[in-house]
């Protein structure tokens, strides 16, 4: 299954010193929400910035034709 994460990080902006958000979204490959939550942890959770998954949901996307 494939899933689609929203992700915000958050970073302090260096000339102003207010912080900045920056929403991604990710494609993650993972059998249940629990398991998309511990990849995003382990992908995210030791960067420099502050990040939260704002939500997931069950993509569409079937697979991928290599």
């Amino acid at each position: 299954m494939y899933w689609v994460a929203k992700v915000k990080f958050e970073t302090i902006n260096d000339n102003n010193g207010r912080v900045q958000t920056t929403k991604e979204e990710y494609l993650v490959s993972a059998e249940n929400v629990t398991e998309v939550e511990e990849k995003l942890n382990t992908k995210f959770g030791e960067g420099m910035s502050e990040f939260s998954v704002s939500g997931v949901a069950e993509s569409k996307i079937m697979g991928i034709v290599e």
